[in-house]
């Protein structure tokens, strides 16, 4: 077969001299695919001329970007340097996969706090995002920017929520969480009507001795735990009549509310106290499976990846690093683990590995600590994480560096972004400049 050479123009050659390589191409969209064929290519091409390639053969009318693997990771150099980095000739044929590239996220909407944004979590089906501030309270929004409720209750910061997946799909009613530096936490129900949105404290979970910054729900929607700055991992029901009886001792009335809103709120204890680290729990996930015996894992101070079984209550693996544990996230498709840390990388954890080897690779690209990691819901390759460095940055794990770099705050002012969230074809995060920002994002 005659080469097929980095030019769109008819008859064109490469100079003489210019090494050639055998290459076959396959893909795994199907829309996009060409003969399985080995065909010679120049050694000099990079991404830009194999995309020139694919469209030639695929007799595109308008050009189409595409993104090549060799091995599952991206090329990054021309074929040249990926051959001698390699140690191989020419005389290799090089089977390449490719991806259509995807278009970069852009910013969809802002949404403007009173002070610094500590966490965020967009709900996973309604077009709803929660928000945990340093100014002691917890706002429900819509995605047009519209505050639609304001949550008062804690007596400092909001450093954790979550949404309660409800057993039964609803348009209008929804439960969540907010954990604060108060030590407690609050369940609340929040139904948002035609006429009006309501929103009442259901419960208060009490128990922790330190700052509450950790929530998840597990997708039964029956439980949900919580890590504290104490060293400890509770786990709790969410059921919103497990409470203890409506005693007024046992009650107690929340500052800015009066009773006649709150009708006072009836307390919570905690169903399991999971105990193991050593020192500060800073973030938690279930592992994203339906199934009631899901793992727990948590992470902290201590440079330790915890796997717990909740139903006994036993710490059945740790896998420990070099650094402190921020965030991590456990990938329902990939069942793999991201997870942010204070030395500026982000790892890689497979919690299955019988290897001895659970950090598969580590990401190196921010300039400040890791604040906050999301995977993707859509794709196994997928993430996105935050920093102090004022950066919100989009992954491929295919790939060391990453795919795309937005801007999570100023960064002349140094102002840090402590968490972000993928939800769907929106990325959210927040942080010292109190904006809460949306991308929109189809990776």
């Amino acid at each position: 077969m005659s080469p097929v050479h980095d030019s769109n123009a008819a008859g064109s050659a490469p100079p003489k001299g210019d090494a050639q390589v055998q290459v076959r191409f396959r893909t795994r969209q199907s829309q996009h695919a060409v003969a399985d064929t080995a065909i010679l290519v120049p050694a000099k091409l990079r991404r830009y001329g194999l995309s020139e390639i694919i469209n030639h053969l695929l007799e595109s009318e308008k050009p189409i970007p595409f993104n090549f693997l060799i091995d599952g990771k991206f090329l990054q150099t021309s074929l040249n340097a990926y051959l001698e980095a390699n140690a191989l000739s020419t005389e290799n044929v090089l089977d390449i996969e490719y991806v259509q590239a995807t278009l970069p996220p852009t910013e969809a909407a802002t949404f403007e706090h009173d002070e610094w944004i500590s966490s965020v979590e967009g709900h996973p089906v309604a077009s709803l995002v929660l928000t945990g501030s340093y100014d002691s309270q917890a706002r429900v929004w819509d995605r047009s920017g519209t505050c639609k409720a304001v949550l008062k209750g804690h007596e400092g910061a909001v450093k954790a929520v979550a949404w309660i997946p409800l057993r039964e799909a609803t348009g209008t009613k929804h439960r969540f969480l907010t954990g604060g530096q108060d030590h407690k936490i609050f369940g609340w129900e929040y139904t948002n009507e035609a006429a009006a949105a309501t929103t009442r404290i259901a419960y208060e979970c009490v128990g922790h001795t330190g700052s509450v910054d950790a929530l998840a729900a597990h997708r039964n929607g029956l439980q949900f735990a919580s890590a504290s700055y104490d060293g400890s991992v509770l786990i709790w029901s969410t059921d919103p009549t497990d409470v203890e009886e409506a005693e007024p001792r046992k009650r107690r009335k929340v500052p800015g509310l009066s009773s006649a809103e709150t009708g006072g709120i009836a307390l919570k204890r905690a169903i399991k106290r999971l105990t193991g680290h050593v020192g500060a729990v800073s973030t938690l996930t279930y592992e994203q499976s339906s199934d009631t015996s899901a793992a727990l894992y948590t992470g902290g101070w201590d440079h330790s990846v915890r796997i717990w079984d909740v139903e006994s209550s036993t710490n059945t693996a740790t896998m420990n690093c070099e650094k402190v544990i921020l965030d991590m996230d456990h990938s329902a498709l990939s069942k793999l683990i991201v997870s942010g840390h204070t030395d500026n990388f982000i790892r890689l954890w497979d919690p299955r590995a019988d290897d001895g080897l659970v950090v598969k690779l580590k990401f190196g690209s921010h300039t400040n600590w890791v604040s906050s990691v999301k995977w993707s819901p859509t794709s196994a390759y997928a993430f996105a994480s935050c920093s102090y460095d004022s950066t919100v940055k989009v992954w491929d794990i295919r790939s060391t560096t990453p795919l795309y770099t937005l801007s999570g705050g100023d960064v002349a002012k140094d102002e840090k972004v402590f968490a972000v969230d993928w939800v769907g074809d929106y990325i959210f995060s927040g942080g010292e400049d109190a904006q809460l920002r949306s991308f929109s994002c189809n990776v």
